[in-house]
């Protein structure tokens, strides 16, 4: 494959990439118990956040933390799949950071 070739797909897997940006905007992933709810899209930013209980402040701060870690968590599991539904076959299986 030539210089040029390699050059042709990687402008190809940009345009791909971003494409995949732009639907991770519309995905939710959601993380909840009985104290909050956090809704974040798929590139990582909270979208809402619902405070069920706050009787307790640091039981809710502690809560919060670990239910938007655990979003941000869904929402890393969702890019990365997007991102290798992109790069799949276009990449060597080798390549560094991609497998």
């Amino acid at each position: 494959m030539g210089f040029l070739d390699q050059m042709k797909q990687l402008m190809e897997m940009k345009a791909k990439m971003d494409e995949v940006k732009k639907r991770l905007d519309t995905i939710e992933v959601v993380s909840e118990n009985e104290w909050v709810k956090v809704t974040a899209t798929g590139n990582r930013k909270i979208k809402d956040i619902e405070i069920r209980d706050a009787s307790d402040k640091l039981t809710l701060e502690t809560k919060l933390q670990s239910t938007i870690n655990e979003a941000l968590e869904k929402a890393d599991g969702v890019m990365q799949s997007e991102m290798m539904g992109v790069t799949k076959g276009m990449l060597p299986e080798d390549f560094p950071g991609m497998g």
